[in-house]
């Protein structure tokens, strides 16, 4: 065992090493399963398929002998001692040279980044992972700060095995000597304290401690954690835990694109038994992230493909510069089991180059109970300015680690507001959701039981899509989910067919009004004073501009599915009418029509606790005095 002495002219200790990571937003393991799985990604050769492999269990006597005789010192005096070990295989492994102050050209830095330095070497990028801070969850996840690592390389010589064990502990004084709490077990060495062991040795001691996952003729790296931190929970619970982290976010890299086989393979086993991982494409957790993910890659690809309903596929675009910022693709469905209160998911999982998901975003929820799904991937040629929005643990973007003037515009910062600005938007377009859980489960029953009154005009189910004057992202849909024509779907006030209109004024008209074209779902609002109104969107086409005057009918819905006028045991008060191209309001329910009236209005109504709200509207000529 070799201790770091402090050297005179300073240097970071182990203390600081292992602060580096900062705070994180998940659970450890989670945070340790991320940042091990980026490492071994960033190492994929890209040759072949590359596999990610997590194994705990109980040392067998002869390994837990092998190890005590590797690493004297290190406090291995309990019998029953666990051991969590992460490999890659099918990687380029540890490459480069063994000390941090040999230099090359073009030379690889990854077993020195790991081993040796502190941080990141200005060479080694913006890939997914860090052989730098990140590697502080290695020391954290052990109870005695300790690790051995083995890797094996390809250089010109052939294949190179490396093993060497490393532990961080606080720094302390010995005598008069400050030591940095860094310490080393290897091959003594008079320049570095130790180097590795290489060759035959390394393979030998690496297989009777329990390092076997590396093929023989193989690449990759193989780190053991000595006596896992796990607390009260048992370390089959954590393995496990693990398992289902890899595969939220790694589900990318496991899935086959167009055809050709996937980047990596999970496997995941406790005491020798394999945990089984759900398929990606099919489990209904992320089988929507996948396929949303397949239709952002196409839009990169520079396909033109189709995105039928109920996908809506994006490009997110900057301004000053005005620049593709990335893609997003995105689409609601049902969730849960029926009946459940539990609020529906909204989530967007962020990603860019490295395929790994960086966060499951939270979105403006979808105002008509369904659950939002979708992925946005960074536009690569901004892959930079998005992996320095990434902190140490890379579980969030923070668009000002990213700024790099101080007045310049942040493209991480302009991805995020416009990804949140879209589901925001769609809400406030439409209508304002339930604010309880309660009120989402009873919305969703009455939905269900709104569908077996077929002769009931339009009503206010908040789950129903509001129409738009502008293409919408998500058409209008039925209760079912299913898309909602414009013929043939029950309006308000028109019995079914949105060009038709009511006419119940006296005596013959001798001008033709506009046709009356309800747009076919209403949308909840709240008022100022915290009480809810309905909203009714109605085009007007077709008018000769003679003077005219639309009457609104409040209408509720009764038990046998025809709807009646709202009278003093149901009230309902039209408010105003409200020109959507300038938002001018009328109050009451007359509006009198001119030749410069505009085609666009809405009609709010006051809506009940305990009723379903329609409305009428009746022409009547204005007579010239």
């Amino acid at each position: 065992m070799y201790a770091e002495p402090l050297p005179p002219s300073g240097g970071i200790d182990a203390r600081s090493v292992r602060r580096t990571l900062g705070t994180y937003s998940m659970d450890f393991w989670e945070l340790f399963l991320r940042e091990t799985l980026q490492n071994s990604w960033d190492a994929a050769t890209g040759d072949r398929p590359a596999e990610f492999s997590v194994d705990g269990w109980r040392l067998k006597a002869e390994q837990l002998q092998s190890l005590r005789r590797l690493l004297p010192g290190a406090d291995l005096d309990t019998p029953d001692l666990r051991v969590l070990t992460v490999t890659d295989t099918g990687t380029s492994g540890l490459t480069g040279p063994t000390r941090a102050d040999r230099v090359g050209r073009d030379d690889p830095r990854d077993f020195v980044d790991l081993v040796r330095n502190v941080g990141r070497h200005p060479d080694k990028g913006f890939a997914g992972g860090t052989y730098g801070y990140g590697k502080a969850v290695l020391f954290e996840a052990s109870n005695i700060d300790t690790v051995v690592i083995f890797t094996r390389i390809e250089t010109t010589a052939g294949l190179q095995s490396r093993l060497i064990g490393m532990s961080l502990t606080d720094p302390y004084r010995d005598g008069r000597r400050q030591y940095t709490g860094r310490h080393w077990w290897g091959v003594p060495h008079s320049d570095v304290g130790v180097e590795p062991v290489t060759g035959p040795t390394a393979e030998h001691l690496a297989r009777a401690i329990g390092l076997t996952r590396l093929p023989g003729d193989g690449t990759g790296t193989s780190i053991m954690v000595i006596a896992p931190r796990t607390g009260e929970e048992p370390l089959s619970d954590v393995v496990a835990l693990m398992a289902d982290t890899a595969t939220r976010y790694a589900w990318a890299n496991t899935v086959g694109q167009e055809g050709s086989p996937p980047g990596l393979t999970l496997r995941f086993t406790f005491d020798g038994s394999r945990i089984d991982l759900p398929d990606p494409a099919t489990d209904a957790r992320l089988r929507y992230f996948v396929e949303a993910h397949r239709r952002c890659r196409s839009v990169f690809d520079g396909a033109a493909g189709d995105h039928p309903w109920p996908w809506v596929v994006q490009e997110i675009v900057g301004t000053r510069p005005e620049q593709r910022l990335g893609v997003l693709a995105w689409r609601t469905y049902r969730s849960g089991a029926s009946g459940s209160h539990a609020r529906p998911p909204a989530e967007i999982a962020l990603m860019r180059r490295p395929g790994l998901v960086v966060e499951y975003r939270n979105v403006t929820p979808d105002p008509f109970g369904y659950a939002i799904g979708g992925v946005f991937i960074a536009d690569p040629e901004l892959d930079k300015d998005f992996a320095r929005a990434e902190p140490p643990t890379h579980d969030r973007w923070q668009p000002r680690l990213a700024q790099r003037q101080r007045y310049a515009r942040n493209p991480v910062s302009q991805a995020l507001n416009r990804i949140d600005r879209v589901f925001r938007e769609r809400r406030a377009d439409n209508a304002t959701a339930p604010t309880t859980e309660a009120a989402t489960g009873v919305s969703r029953l009455a939905n269900v039981l709104g569908t077996l009154l077929d002769t009931q005009a339009g009503g206010t189910d908040t789950r129903i899509p509001a129409g738009s004057d502008k293409a919408a992202p998500n058409p209008p849909t039925t209760p079912s989910g299913a898309p909602a024509s414009h013929t043939g779907t029950p309006t308000a006030g028109n019995g079914g067919n949105g060009s038709q209109q009511g006419h119940h004024g006296r005596g013959p008209r001798s001008t033709p009004g506009p046709a009356l074209r309800f747009h076919p779902r209403p949308r909840q609002t709240l008022l100022a004073d915290g009480s809810r109104a309905v909203e009714f969107d109605i085009d007007l086409t077709g008018s000769s501009g003679a003077p005219l005057t639309l009457i609104a009918q409040p209408l509720v819905a009764v038990a046998d599915g025809a709807p009646e006028p709202a009278d003093e045991t149901t009230p309902v008060e039209v408010l105003h009418w409200r020109d959507r191209d300038n938002g001018d309001l009328t109050p009451g329910p007359r509006l009198t029509l001119t030749s410069v009236t505009s085609e666009h209005w809405t009609v709010t109504l006051t809506q009940p606790a305990d009723a379903a709200v329609t409305v009428r509207v009746r022409q009547e000529e204005v007579t010239p005095r």
